[in-house]
């Protein structure tokens, strides 16, 4: 198994556990459950990658933050990069991070649009 499959795993398998433990715990939609829950596990992500950089340890590979991001996690990608001061320089990442946004905005207004016919 490749890291990114693992990091992979682990984080996105974290998101949805903790996403059933809030629907089941506070009885919100499942919708909201599932972006609070990538939203924090997406800023736990960055900050990890932040503390391990430097330090030869395994970090989070750049494909696995930006599925994160893709996957929801948006919000704690804004907040969590200033926060860690973690890819803000990276202008590949960035990008690519700017890519994903614009992605989930064309798939958001596609939607309203849509559905406010």
């Amino acid at each position: 198994m490749k890291i990114a499959e693992k990091f992979g795993l682990i984080f996105f398998g974290l998101a949805v556990l903790l996403a059933i433990a809030v629907f089941r715990m506070a009885a919100v939609q499942a919708w909201i459950a599932w972006f609070a829950s990538i939203t924090f596990v997406t800023f736990l992500a960055f900050g990890y990658d932040k503390a391990v950089a430097g330090k030869g340890v395994m970090r989070v590979p750049e494909d696995v933050l930006l599925l994160l991001v893709l996957a929801g996690g948006t919000v704690g990608a804004f907040v969590a990069m200033p926060f860690f001061h973690h890819k803000t320089r990276k202008a590949a990442f960035r990008i690519r991070f700017w890519g994903v946004v614009a992605v989930q905005a064309l798939l958001i207004g596609s939607y309203v649009m849509w559905f406010r016919r």
